[in-house]
């Protein structure tokens, strides 16, 4: 693997630390929103190909099986986004030893993880598929897909901890293609396996596990490139870094967790109030939420460089105008998915269905009329906690994650149907992501950049001593 300058790592026209802002965080988020969108279109093209071939019961399994994988992808996030942070800083600071190490133990530790759940996963998959809410005539499906993806489930996480570590390194492109490959991957063989061999929903799960190793191989490439700085390495740092780094992280811990755990609730409370039928609409409206959201995440990520890296070069004032440039980003892209939403419900709802299943169709369209003030709210809430993420404050961003993705909707599915009936189910994430913008705005006016930096000097110092 190569050891690159790390005064050339980094094209000069878009250094976080130097460059012009907007032009800088254009180069990060534009690469990132486009990988974000790229996974994006694989999972809702699973859905149309799941929704279209195989049928409503089946779109409604994939459903029941995402609090699983959800749980299972908060570890990764908590160690790749926290370590890839981590690293961000030692690299503004051109501290490239301590970057490889942290890179090499983070990578090691989310790979072992991985191994260990989808191993547990797999010894009590039948148990577990219960425990997700699945009817007698829904669970053979749903251990037909979790089956797969579990077995390959360490592949995307060795792929997903070097995504984040590719642009920490200061190559958003190379970890965009190879998102981008994935897509592709994933289209061209649901086309082969459900279309044509008809494999049903065993298909779709062959398929998106297959496509993960598009996006391994291409970011493998990049520690064999001239301007790679980071390195395998034990040489230097402790393995209570890692401890460190997944503190950092928590956010996107409690982010994925808490997805899980919501869409789990939603999935029991659809199933027990409008049948399958219910959940197979829920499923539709978290596929059109995914184009938004991950969209934001892509937004947010681009952030967690450009703000760590100029955090370690102690430099406030651009810390908050990238945070500025990102919040602004976030919020436009909500209000134009809430207009497409309003503007075409029939025909998105439509890309998911077979024609003769009106009844989901029906419940669906319902839930999109209270759901949509979701879009302008959401992105902005992501952003924020990311930004907390990027500055080393873990607790503030985990009590944005807490609260919007766990906490108030929670507490909305158990109140609101009590008072609202269906409209309370509806209603749950838009009252939620309301209440957590107040907070976050309170948490940003509290810890500004110039406090933040301040703060990260001194701990700074501290961790060098005990270090050397």
């Amino acid at each position: 693997m190569s050891n690159g300058d790390p005064d050339t790592q980094i094209d000069p026209r878009f250094d976080p630390v130097d460059g012009p802002v907007v032009a800088t965080f254009v180069r990060y988020a534009v690469p990132s929103v486009l990988g974000m969108l790229a996974v994006t279109s694989a999972g809702i093209i699973d859905g149309i190909f799941i929704g279209n071939f195989v049928g409503a019961s089946a779109l409604a399994a994939v459903n029941l099986a995402q609090p699983a994988w959800a749980a299972f992808a908060a570890i990764v996030f908590m160690l790749a986004v926290g370590g890839s942070v981590m690293c961000g800083r030692f690299l503004g600071q051109k501290d490239t030893e301590s970057a490889s190490s942290i890179f090499t133990r983070t990578l090691i530790c989310a790979v072992g993880t991985g191994v260990l759940i989808a191993g547990a996963g797999l010894l009590f998959l039948d148990d577990l598929v219960r425990l997700l809410g699945a009817t007698d005539a829904v669970q053979p499906l749903v251990e037909a897909y979790m089956r797969i993806v579990l077995i390959f489930a360490p592949v995307f996480v060795a792929a997903l901890t070097m995504d984040y570590f590719v642009r920490a390194d200061g190559r958003p492109v190379l970890a965009a293609t190879a998102l981008g490959a994935f897509a592709g991957s994933n289209i061209a063989l649901n086309t082969l396996f459900i279309v044509y061999l008809d494999w049903g929903i065993v298909g779709a799960a062959w398929a998106s596990a297959l496509a993960e190793f598009a996006i391994f191989v291409i970011l493998l490439s990049h520690w064999f490139h001239p301007r790679c700085s980071l390195r395998l390495t034990l040489v230097r740092g402790r393995w209570a870094d890692v401890m460190q780094a997944a503190w950092n992280g928590l956010s996107e811990f409690i982010n994925e967790l808490s997805v899980g755990l919501v869409v789990l609730f939603f999935n029991w409370v659809m199933i027990s109030r409008q049948g399958v039928e219910g959940v197979a609409a829920y499923t539709i409206i978290t596929y059109l939420m995914m184009i938004g959201l991950e969209v934001s995440y892509g937004i947010s990520e681009s952030l967690q460089p450009t703000v760590s890296r100029n955090l370690g070069a102690g430099k406030p004032d651009r810390i908050r105008k990238f945070l500025l440039t990102a919040v602004c980003a976030a919020f436009s892209v909500g209000l134009l998915v809430s207009v497409l939403l309003l503007a075409l419900p029939e025909q998105m709802i439509g890309l998911f269905l077979r024609p003769d299943e009106q009844d989901t169709a029906l419940i669906a369209l319902v839930f999109i009329g209270y759901f949509w003030p979701t879009f302008l709210l959401n992105g902005t809430n992501i952003t924020l906690a990311s930004y907390f993420t990027a500055l080393h404050r873990p607790i503030p961003s985990a009590c944005i994650a807490i609260s919007r993705s766990l906490l108030l909707p929670g507490i909305g599915l158990l109140l609101l149907p009590l008072w609202l009936g269906d409209r309370g189910v509806y209603l749950a994430i838009p009252i939620a992501e309301l209440l957590t913008l107040f907070l976050a705005v309170f948490l940003v006016l509290r810890i500004n950049p110039l406090t933040a930096v301040g703060l990260h000097d001194d701990e700074d110092r501290s961790f060098k001593s005990e270090v050397l």
